[in-house]
C-alpha cells in the first residue's frame, strides 16, 4: 500500500490542531529549549514485488538418454522376394522365384518349427523409443513483502518561545538507517527425458500346401532341386518386449535476493504541549530517503542420470544502485521529564516516497517505500 497520498490529507486534518484558535495571534514567552535524542527503532521500509525471471528455460537441452533406433533382422520385406534369414534357418531366393514366387532354397533347424501345414521361422530386432516430458513456464514467480528491519534514531528538536494557543512552535529534524533484505528461491524449469529399449520378436509363418519337409536340420541349395515353398511369408507377426528402461532428468535452482540500506533524514515544525513532566508533540514536513541497493541472482541447471548429478550450466548476475525518494512525514510522540536535563520516550511515524525499481539479470525488483516507524529514544537537553 502506498501512503504517499494519504499524508498530505493526514497534514491537511491536523491544521486545526497546530492552528489552534485562528482568531488567537501566536504568542511569546520563555527562551528557546534545544535537545537531542536517539534510540532504537523498529521500521517498515515499505512493500517490495519480485517479478522474477530465469535465463534456463531458453537453453537448448541436448539428450541424456541416447536417441530413436530401429535394428530390424535380415528378414527382408514380408510383401516382397528377398533373401531371408532367421535364427532357426532361412527362406532365400533361387533362380525361378521372380517368375513363380516359390523356392527350394530353403532350410530350418527344428522339427517344432513345423506346425501343420506351416513352418515357422523366428528372427529378434531391437527399437529404442525416446520420449520427452518438460515443463518451463515464461516467467518465474512472483512475490510481494514488506521490508522490514531495525532503525537507529537520532533526533534534534529546536523548541521557541512562539506559542499557537496552548501548543508550543519549534521544528524538528531527524535521522534514520536501516538494512532490509528479501529473497526468493524457486526452482520452475523440469524437462524429463525417457529411452524405452524393447526387443522385438518376429514371426515369419509359410504355407507348405501339402509338401512334406525333410527331417530335420534340413539345408537346401541354390542350385537344388528340392521341396518348393513360397519365398513369402503369409503372416508376420512382431512382439516388442520392454527390455530396459533408461531416464534422464534437467532442473533449475534460482535464488534471487535484494538487499537495501536506507538513510532517510526529516524536517518540519513541531507542536507540543507539556503537562508537567509529560510533553506530547506531533511534528510533520519534508523527508528524503537515500537508498543504497544491490541485487543479485544465481542460477544453476543441473542434469541427473542414473550415474548422478552434474552441473551442466549456470549464471550469475548482480546490479547496485543509488535511488533519491523525497516525501512526505508525520510524527507523533511523548516524552516524560525524569530530570531536568534528561528524558524517555516514544514516537510513532508514517511516511511515504515515490516508488523505484531495481534489476539483477532477468528479475525486477520494485519498491513501494512507505514507511511506518515506532521506537524508543532518551532525550538529551542542550544548554
Amino acid at each position: 500500500m502506498n501512503y504517499l497520498r494519504s499524508l498530505p490529507a493526514a497534514l491537511f486534518a491536523l491544521s486545526p490542531v497546530f492552528a489552534g484558535d485562528a482568531k488567537s495571534p501566536a504568542t511569546s514567552g520563555g527562551d528557546w529549549e534545544f535537545s537531542l535524542s536517539a534510540g532504537p527503532a523498529v521500521r517498515t521500509l515499505g512493500q517490495v514485488k519480485i517479478n522474477s525471471g530465469y535465463r534456463s528455460g531458453g537453453v537448448l537441452l541436448p539428450s541424456l538418454v541416447g536417441s530413436d533406433s530401429l535394428t530390424v533382422p535380415p528378414v527382408g520385406d514380408a510383401t516382397a522376394y528377398a533373401d531371408r534369414e532367421y535364427a532357426d534357418g532361412y527362406v532365400r531366393q533361387d533362380s525361378g522365384t521372380s517368375f513363380d514366387g516359390t523356392t527350394w532354397y530353403w532350410g530350418y533347424d527344428d522339427a517344432a518349427q513345423i506346425q501343420g501345414d506351416r513352418l515357422v521361422y523366428r528372427a529378434t530386432g531391437f527399437q529404442s523409443i525416446r520420449g520427452d516430458v518438460a515443463g518451463a513456464p515464461n516467467a518465474g514467480p512472483a512475490s510481494k513483502n514488506t521490508l522490514d528491519g531495525v532503525a537507529p534514531h537520532l533526533q534534534f528538536d529546536a523548541r521557541s518561545p512562539y506559542h499557537l494557543g496552548p501548543f508550543r512552535i519549534g521544528f524538528s529534524a531527524g535521522m534514520d538507517f536501516t538494512r532490509a533484505n528479501q529473497s526468493l528461491a524457486f526452482s520452475n524449469l523440469s524437462a524429463g527425458q525417457t529411452r524405452d529399449d524393447y526387443r522385438l520378436d518376429y514371426v515369419d509363418r509359410y504355407d507348405l500346401d501339402g509338401v512334406i519337409p525333410p527331417l530335420a536340420p534340413y539345408s537346401g541349395s541354390l542350385g537344388g532341386p528340392g521341396p518348393l515353398i513360397g519365398n513369402l511369408p503369409v503372416i508376420r507377426t512382431i512382439t516388442p518386449v520392454l527390455i530396459s528402461t533408461e531416464t534422464g532428468s534437467f532442473s533449475n535452482q534460482v535464488n534471487s535476493s535484494i538487499e537495501i540500506e536506507a538513510f532517510s533524514f526529516t524536517l518540519g515544525p513541531t507542536f507540543s504541549l507539556r503537562q508537567g513532566p509529560l510533553e506530547f508533540s506531533i511534528s510533520g514536513g519534508v523527508i528524503v530517503n537515500l537508498y543504497d541497493w544491490s541485487a543479485r541472482q544465481s542460477e544453476s541447471l543441473n542434469a541427473t542420470t542414473a550415474n548422478g548429478s552434474t552441473r551442466f550450466a549456470s549464471w550469475n548476475e548482480s546490479d547496485a544502485g543509488t535511488k533519491v525518494r523525497p516525501g512526505l512525514f508525520a510524527q507523533a510522540e511523548i516524552s516524560y521529564a525524569v530530570t531536568r536535563e534528561i528524558g524517555i520516550g516514544g514516537f510513532l511515524r508514517l511516511d511515504a516516497a515515490g516508488e523505484f525499481r531495481a534489476q539483477a539479470g532477468p528479475t525486477i525488483y520494485k519498491i513501494d517505500p512507505y514507511g511506518v516507524t515506532a521506537g524508543l529514544q532518551v532525550r538529551f537537553m542542550l544548554d
